[in-house]
């Protein structure tokens, strides 16, 4: 049991922790952080931070501390908040953005003895209702973590909230590696932020496939000098691996699988889709991987594995992802979430296999499937895409796209509407925002 102060003080390199625009944090000032009376040792404190600079003190501050640590999106409604609280046993609220909360704003020299377990409890997004909580320990989140002279002098960028499970393992990374972290100010455009990495000299940057196209549009993308780049959270297409590849040359070109459910999952470096068929009979490093009825599950290796109440796992402890596969030669590709299948015309499809034909034509920089109600089939497919530079006009774009998609999918796939948008929405977790 190891708190992520004393992984801190162990850490390679020590030197500057946290870059962000309010200034540096040292390795030795942030691992003595602490509330003092403000937070008592042992309490459950949930967190609902929306600078992220404030985010990574208060956790550094608070495990091995707390009892448990409640991870919110800064966002939600307060009564949200609440029922989360009373669920999770929580006591006290620090946040930035909710009245009546502890402000996070620890202090050097101010942490206490102490040597809790501390349990990490983290939301899942893109549910209805109240979102469903899993259970960590740190020693699985930091499962996947390197820490050695190289990581050292890795600076990584954060792009995502770290309040979810792709922008805590960015900084558990950082912190834990010997590197160093740069964040951004709350409410910096995406353009502000890259410009503000590219300046702190950002080597590595993890975010979804969408943040990705989006970073490929802005021309301050190409002031960044990337030596690791890591997509993660969706479908990792071949034409966004080698958009990224070819953008930044020099850069390491990895995707991820990994979720809050199953906590660390695994790498694909060889930049195709999917994975290698070998990673389900001979695994891959940190999971087991099988598919029954086309469903991938996957069991951790190491580390302390999450817990939850909605979990569904076998008696050989894998875990039921979620996640609908195709068996393609010798690749395993993702072909959507089973709770996105649609119904069309008596036959169930999966919009994001719709999605990746779309991202294949040339002139498509970003596409979203939704399904509308139909009077005569009962459902339909719409199609909005966003056009990449040098597009053809709206209604040209469109047919051409229609065209295309004709002659490389089912007709079940096929979109009955084909619409152009400027922009599609993109959620906290930086994910295309789907109807819910």
């Amino acid at each position: 049991m190891t708190s992520l102060a004393a992984l801190i003080r162990a850490r390679p390199g020590g030197g500057v922790l946290l870059t962000s625009p309010g200034g540096n944090l040292s390795a030795g000032d942030a691992a003595t952080l602490g509330f003092g009376e403000a937070v008592p040792q042992g309490a459950a404190v949930a967190l609902a931070i929306a600078d992220p600079a404030a985010f990574v003190r208060t956790i550094v501050a608070l495990d091995g501390v707390a009892e448990a640590l409640l991870l919110l999106a800064p966002g939600l409604p307060a009564g949200t908040v609440a029922e989360l609280m009373e669920k999770a046993g929580a006591t006290i609220l620090v946040s930035d953005v909710n009245e009546g909360a502890v402000l996070p704003d620890p202090m050097p020299g101010a942490r206490p003895e102490a040597g809790l377990e501390t349990r990490w409890i983290m939301t899942t997004s893109g549910t209805t209702g109240l979102p469903k909580m899993v259970e960590h320990r740190l020693s699985g989140l930091a499962r996947s973590v390197v820490a050695n002279d190289r990581t050292a002098g890795h600076v990584w960028g954060l792009i995502y909230d770290p309040s979810r499970f792709a922008g805590l393992q960015v900084v558990l990374q950082a912190l834990i590696g010997g590197g160093r972290l740069v964040v951004p100010a709350p409410g910096m455009t995406m353009a502000d932020e890259l410009r503000f990495f590219a300046e702190a000299g950002v080597t590595h940057l993890s975010a979804t496939p969408t943040l990705w196209r989006k970073m490929l549009m802005l021309p301050a993308g190409a002031g960044l000098a990337l030596q690791q780049a890591t997509l993660g959270g969706e479908i990792a297409d071949a034409a966004v691996l080698r958009a990224v590849a070819a953008q930044w040359p020099a850069a390491h070109v990895t995707h991820i699988y990994a979720s809050t459910e199953l906590g660390v999952g695994f790498s694909v470096k060889d930049g195709l889709p999917g994975f290698p068929a070998s990673y389900l009979a001979d695994g891959v490093k940190g999971a087991a991987l099988k598919l029954v009825d086309d469903m991938l599950w996957a069991k951790p290796l190491a580390g302390e594995r999450p817990r939850g109440a909605h979990l569904e796992t076998d008696a050989d402890g894998y875990i039921r992802t979620g996640d609908r596969m195709e068996m393609a030669g010798d690749r395993v590709l993702f072909r959507g979430r089973e709770s996105s299948l649609a119904n069309i015309g008596g036959m169930k499809v999966q919009p994001e296999h719709l999605e990746q034909a779309a991202l294949a034509h040339p002139h498509v920089a970003g596409a979203l499937v939704t399904v509308k109600a139909n009077p005569i089939t009962g459902s339909i497919l719409q199609l909005t895409i966003t056009p990449a530079p040098g597009a053809p006009e709206g209604r040209e774009l469109a047919l051409s796209v229609k065209q295309q998609l004709k002659q490389t999918l089912p007709r079940e796939l096929q979109p009955a509407i084909v619409r152009v948008a400027e922009s599609l929405d993109i959620s906290a977790s930086g994910k295309l925002e789907r109807p819910k």
